[in-house]
């Protein structure tokens, strides 16, 4: 049986792999998204996700109002090394400002969900 917080671990590395693999991978040949600024929708998906799991796999080290700032800084932080990797590693990948900005926004929205119950978090111990 796996532990609670084993699964939160796992899942919160599993999520981590997928962003920096999705995001550093030629992505030609792949269908676009739809919508305009459709991707901007996932972005903001990932790092919305991305936040939560940070938040749950910290509240039990650090409390709830340390894991919203340290798990914000890291996910914001992440999605700024991302952008500029993108730059650096890919060559048809390049680095957007409104791509660090809407992951930052995905980021600051669950941070304020979580905020506003952070009574239910009683289930992670």
């Amino acid at each position: 049986m796996v532990h609670k917080k084993n699964f939160l671990l796992l899942a919160l590395v599993f999520w981590i792999v997928f962003i920096t693999t999705l995001s550093l991978v030629s992505l030609n040949g792949l269908p676009k998204i739809s919508p305009k600024n459709g991707d901007k929708y996932v972005h903001f998906i990932f790092y919305f996700i991305l936040t939560l799991l940070l938040i749950l796999n910290f509240v039990d080290k650090v409390g709830v109002k340390r894991s919203l700032v340290i798990s914000f800084v890291i996910a914001v932080f992440y999605g700024i090394i991302i952008e500029i990797l993108q730059g650096v590693l890919t060559e048809n990948r390049k680095p957007e400002f409104a791509d660090a900005l809407v992951n930052s926004f995905g980021s600051l929205v669950a941070t304020i969900v979580v905020f506003l119950n952070r009574e239910r978090l009683n289930f992670i111990k």
